[in-house]
């Protein structure tokens, strides 16, 4: 768990279909593909197709009777993009991977999550998924012109910095959407707290947590008060960190590496280094805690619960994990769970 873990990448949503060295399109470029979408729909639909009010195309939509999508709600959000010949560009399912023959068993194969009104979706889009409440989905064309954003305007100077003050399009080909809203949730952090709770009591007898997001339990004890760790010391330690799911997304223990598909003949697994800390923090005099032992800070506050030779098991909420970050092993706001195993003194 080194200090690159703790990288904020960029959020992933649907949005990043965009790419951000997309060509402009010109008015005889956006001609052309018009030309080739009315084609498309009169050989495939059988007539020509008007837009939306949303400049959108709707080959087919199911409203839904779930809970109902709110101006900030966040949403997980299943998805498939094809090109107008058939070509898979971005999919969020495993069937879609294994289709196309890209699948890897170190990927979390899962639906998006994404917010909405914090311009993550082209804004027709993000109205058009508005539109639908849990369990909805539509089927539609997405045409280049419809690729703007509507940015704040405290925005437009970063983005036209980058190429695009939000009012060209971003893409320059039809893509065809196949999206189903999996899920509404109005309070992410809330939801990760349900969820710890329900794990707690499906796997650890209902554990309470010791701090609010943060549940750890022991599974070796040393009783010894000779092996307390000192604060400041360097400890070496093991882990497996999994997904509530039991998706392992990384460890650096070679067997674990093997048994989860994960293992890497360039990688080298040896313990790793954390600076112990009483509760895997330090607290100023004003209360503010810091976090310094290189490590995600739920690893650390597990840790700091140690003494040389346990086993713990730690699972807490992404505030103490890895946030709003996502990466192909874990999802944005994810709760994680690890093992851990502080080796013995030398």
């Amino acid at each position: 768990m080194h200090k690159c873990f703790k990288i904020v990448l960029a959020a992933v949503a649907i949005a990043s279909l965009a790419v951000c060295c997309a060509k402009y399109e010109s008015e005889d470029s956006l001609v052309s593909q018009k030309r080739v979408r009315d084609a498309w729909m009169r050989i495939n639909l059988g007539k020509e197709l008007e837009a939306d009010e949303n400049g959108l195309y709707i080959l087919e939509k199911e409203v839904g009777k779930g809970v109902k999508i709110g101006d900030t709600s966040y949403c997980l959000v299943d998805y498939v993009t094809r090109d107008l010949d058939g070509n898979y560009t971005k999919y969020t399912t495993e069937e879609a991977a294994r289709i196309m023959g890209t699948y890897s068993n170190t990927k979390y194969y899962s639906p998006e999550l994404i917010q909405m009104g914090n311009y993550k979706l082209y804004t027709p889009m993000e109205k058009l998924v508005k539109s639908l409440n849990e369990g909805g989905s539509v089927k539609f064309i997405l045409p280049p012109e419809a690729t703007t954003y509507d940015y704040p305007k405290e925005l437009k100077k970063y983005y036209k910095s980058r190429g695009n003050d939000g009012t060209k399009p971003a893409l320059s080909e039809n893509y065809i959407y196949d999206l189903k809203v999996v899920k509404v949730i109005d309070d992410i952090y809330k939801y990760q707290i349900d969820n710890l709770e329900a794990y707690s009591n499906k796997n650890y007898s209902g554990v309470d947590s010791l701090e609010k997001g943060f549940y750890m339990v022991k599974l070796k004890e040393n009783p010894s008060d000779r092996d307390s760790i000192v604060p400041g010391a360097s400890v070496k330690v093991d882990y497996i960190g999994k997904l509530l799911d039991g998706f392992c997304f990384d460890t650096n223990i070679q067997d674990s590496a093997k048994v989860y598909g994960l293992y890497q003949l360039s990688k080298t697994y040896e313990p790793l280094s954390v600076t112990y800390q009483k509760n895997g923090y330090n607290l100023s005099d004003s209360g503010q805690r810091s976090y310094v032992s290189g490590v995600i800070n739920g690893l650390a506050m597990a840790v700091g619960r140690m003494r040389y030779g346990e086993e713990a098991i730690a699972f807490f909420w992404s505030p103490l994990a890895y946030g709003s970050a996502s990466a192909d092993g874990y999802p944005a706001y994810s709760p994680m769970c690890f093992y851990i195993k502080v080796r013995p003194k030398e």
